[in-house]
């Protein structure tokens, strides 16, 4: 257009004013996104260094929010690349959102360490929101029970202390996943499922193919459905899979996208998260809506956070947001780390064979002993802690409430600071030279590793993962019944080569550990075991 109005004006022979008002708007927004990026990225960190430096973007307001949602991870790198990698806070960009990145072991201890400028409160808030609590759903949830007010009940069994509901169903949460006879049950019916779905007859799921003794499955798909199946089970007993029968392929299709809810991915053309997330709300309302002697098989947890939603009287929206966030959180991870565990045994025969010899010794009577299996296997422990280095993506998120100072940086109400694991987990400072490589004796070697700062599979603070117990047990069940029923091989290329390993999957952003990309998922060729079954 400028190019046209310039032959133009020449060619009529009239004074070239819009040409010259043209320059001069160009000249000046030039001159302007120019002083911009030089007050923003130079002058303003040279005035005030104890801010975190912000990594430079292009694009004012958008800022890094293509780069992060692309791939987060290399625009993280990217971060720690610009501050020389000395592991300093800085900060990134989002519509309406400040992040600032946390990396250094000693920065996240200390962020773990303030519970008060960096409660979990303000984090967990947009948490709800996000997954459709509404604005009376928020103030009846935070709200206090006291003497008089309509959710107070004297000496009341399902809330003793008196928490907000918020509150009350975190306890109720914590309480079953710790260990004791509470998460013993669970775990119980976790692994009586997997028993029944782990079958020859019942590799339909699993993308297999073959006649005769041998059937060539989806590491992947077995990963996913049987251990998101076991999980449904334990929570609700059968009766979920009853109202909705796609249950497992919706939480699957919502697990896969549950960053955009958890980022708030702005919704213009309908997301793909949208239809497994209704799929599901709609399924656990009638759930909830169901008689409690309709609901007999679920879990303690489930009946007593039910109870307590009554009690505070919240809409039923919010009720099955609440179930929904607790379904999502026990689906979240260990499909995915069963996945890579198996990944990386099916590559090392002699691991494989050491870490069956392992899990073995741990079936009596042809029944598993859980807590056996779980104390005595040192090689598939040290297999599952470097799984979880090299694939665990989780990024700890708070908002800041207070002013506060963390590695000499002051951090400011109303910004966010993010500890994304995979940087902790990659520092060449902590676990040397081969960082990017997995080694299945990394952490025989060296045991107090499990325990080092930099090591954060399961976050830190006050929500430290109160799962970690039951999600161990439940991936060593898994690896130690495979195991056990099958005899498993890498099915070869075409060529008869080994097929290359799978390729983690860092194109969107990770809430836990990451999977594979879908085009390089492992095959494998199956046949049912000699042994006892």
């Amino acid at each position: 257009m400028f190019s046209d109005l310039l032959l133009t004006s020449f060619h009529n022979g009239s004074p070239p004013t819009q040409v010259i008002q043209w320059s001069s708007l160009l000249a000046i927004t030039v001159l302007a996104y120019f002083l911009w990026r030089l007050w923003k990225f130079t002058m303003r960190p040279w005035l005030w260094p104890q801010y975190p430096k912000e990594l430079p973007y292009w694009i004012p307001f958008l800022g890094h929010t293509i780069a992060f949602f692309g791939n987060s991870d290399q625009l993280l790198e990217r971060g720690l690349n610009y501050t020389r990698r000395s592991h300093e806070i800085f900060a990134i960009s989002l519509p309406g959102k400040k992040l600032n990145i946390i990396t250094s072991p000693s920065d996240v201890a200390a962020a773990f360490r303030d519970t008060v400028a960096l409660r979990f409160d303000g984090h967990l808030n947009e948490l709800l929101e996000n997954f459709g609590f509404g604005p009376e759903a928020i103030r009846r949830g935070w709200h206090n029970p006291m003497p008089g007010d309509w959710c107070y009940i004297p000496n009341n069994p399902v809330n003793p202390n008196q928490l907000n509901f918020i509150h009350l169903t975190e306890d109720i949460y914590k309480k079953q996943l710790r260990p004791g006879s509470k998460m013993d049950a669970m775990c119980r019916t976790f692994l009586d499922a997997l028993h029944e779905s782990i079958q020859w007859n019942k590799l339909k799921d699993c993308g297999y193919a073959g006649d005769g003794n041998y059937k060539k499955i989806s590491l992947y798909s077995l990963c996913r459905f049987a251990m998101v199946d076991a999980a449904t089970r334990s929570m609700f007993g059968q009766h979920l899979h009853d109202l909705e029968p796609n249950i497992v392929e919706h939480m699957l299709g919502f697990n896969d996208n549950a960053w955009m809810v958890f980022f708030q991915y702005p919704d213009f053309f309908g997301l793909p998260v949208t239809k497994p997330r209704q799929k599901m709300i709609n399924a656990l309302k009638r759930f909830i809506q169901l008689p409690e002697s309709q609901r007999s098989q679920q879990a303690w947890s489930i009946k007593n956070i039910i109870a307590a939603q009554d009690i505070v009287g919240i809409d039923l929206e919010a009720k099955a947001s609440v179930i929904l966030m607790i379904f999502w959180a026990a689906n979240s991870n260990e499909y995915n780390i069963s996945f890579w565990v198996m990944a990386y045994l099916l590559y090392d025969d002699g691991l494989f064979n050491l870490v069956k010899s392992e899990t073995e010794a741990a079936w009596y009577c042809n029944k598993l002993d859980i807590k056996h299996l779980c104390a005595n296997c040192p090689n598939l422990e040290a297999v599952f802690y470097e799984a979880l280095r090299l694939n665990g993506g989780a990024m700890v998120s708070r908002v800041v409430l207070e002013q506060t100072t963390i590695g000499n940086k002051i951090l400011r109400p109303g910004e966010s600071i993010l500890i994304p694991s995979r940087q902790l987990h990659t520092n060449e400072c902590v676990w040397g030279a081969d960082v990017r490589e997995f080694n299945a004796k990394r952490f025989l070697k060296n045991k107090a590793l499990a325990r080092h700062s930099s090591f954060r599979p399961f976050g830190g603070g006050l929500t430290y993962c109160p799962g970690r117990v039951l999600a161990k047990e439940e991936v060593y069940g898994f690896i130690a019944i495979v195991m056990h029923r099958f005899d498993m091989r890498l099915s070869p290329m075409a060529d008869g080569s080994k097929p290359p390993f799978p390729v983690l999957n860092d194109t969107v952003p990770a809430l836990g550990i990451t999977g594979p990309l879908s085009e390089t998922d492992i095959f494998v060729d199956v046949c049912e075991s000699n042994g006892p079954k």
